[in-house]
């Protein structure tokens, strides 16, 4: 039901931590562990994250007041159990002794019920039930933790670093906003929370450029371009990902609107466009699209478009 009823974003959501990441305090000293608290709103799968210095209650409280001042006070929060960090024991230990803790959970219960919050705790060895947060923690941490590795920032940094993340993930297109063959705007989740879609602020290209040669800010926006290439592409890949045999393929036709895909695009920006003519082969099977674009028509194979989903009572 939290998926599907109608509510304000982040009226209900999901809580996961990930890490560890390293920050240095101040410059020239010894690096630190620390962690990110991430919140998926299960209704529009808008993203928050929070740098957490540490595993403490006080500092996930502190996250949890930030989370609330900025995004609005929630009705329902989910979160995992501690049991279904088994997999995790290693890095995530200490997080396993505060979640299983009862005066953690206390404090936690006790914090939300001053503020009208219900807490929900998945079954213990059911992390399947997440399944929504789970995924954007899956994909935020897999790209995040490689890009950055242990490479230590400071925590102003680290704190930009994810907020430019968290732009990306909320940038990605989810659906067409109509059938108007001229509506080239998708939706994403930065409309349910700002009314429109995310710009960034052009900065050039680093990626390519050695390491050796870049400044202490040209190499904080290298860390983000190179986890928007990962996500990128692994995002596209899930909109193109197979049916199963029993699912009829969907099917390419006339006015659906489709991300382009192209490599050489900055951080949250999407090449959008309408398909305006088929290009059946001889058996009668289509391979090539002409695409109305923001700059003009486009001629591309369809494995370079990906098809963005559409609602089930318009499929019907």
């Amino acid at each position: 039901m939290s998926r599907v009823t109608i509510s304000r974003p982040f009226s209900r959501t999901g809580v996961d931590y990930f890490g560890p990441v390293f920050v240095r305090p101040l410059p020239r000293r010894p690096a630190v562990k620390a962690y990110v608290a991430i919140s998926i709103c299960l209704c529009t799968k808008a993203v928050h994250m929070e740098l957490v210095t540490d595993l403490s209650t006080e500092r996930f409280l502190q996250a949890l007041r930030r989370f609330v001042g900025r995004r609005g006070r929630c009705s329902d929060i989910f979160s995992d159990n501690g049991t279904n960090f088994i997999g995790a024991r290693n890095k995530l230990s200490e997080f396993l002794k505060v979640l299983k803790s009862r005066d953690h959970r206390d404090a936690v219960s006790r914090e939300c019920a001053k503020e009208g919050i219900h807490w929900h705790f998945n079954p213990p060895s059911a992390p399947h039930f997440g399944g929504i947060w789970e995924a954007e923690v899956r994909s935020a941490k897999h790209h995040l933790l490689r890009v950055v590795g242990e490479t230590p920032l400071l925590p102003e940094d680290f704190s930009t670093l994810l907020v430019q993340v968290e732009a990306c993930l909320n940038s990605g297109p989810l659906t067409p906003q109509s059938d108007d063959p001229n509506d080239l705007e998708p939706l994403t989740p930065a409309h349910f929370l700002i009314g429109s879609s995310l710009q960034a602020i052009p900065e050039p290209n680093v990626d390519q450029l050695l390491t050796s040669r870049l400044n202490h800010w040209q190499s904080i926006q290298r860390h983000l371009q190179t986890f928007w290439k990962r996500w990128r592409q692994e995002y596209l890949c899930q909109l193109q990902g197979r049916t199963k045999r029993w699912k009829p393929a969907v099917p390419i036709e006339v006015g659906k609107l489709v991300v382009v895909k192209d490599e050489n695009l900055p951080p949250m920006k999407w090449k959008m466009g309408r398909i305006c003519q088929l290009h059946p082969s001889a058996d009668n099977v289509v391979r090539v699209v002409t695409l109305k674009t923001a700059t003009g028509n486009l001629t591309r194979p369809v494995e370079k478009i990906c098809l963005l989903p559409v609602p089930d009572d318009e499929e019907a």
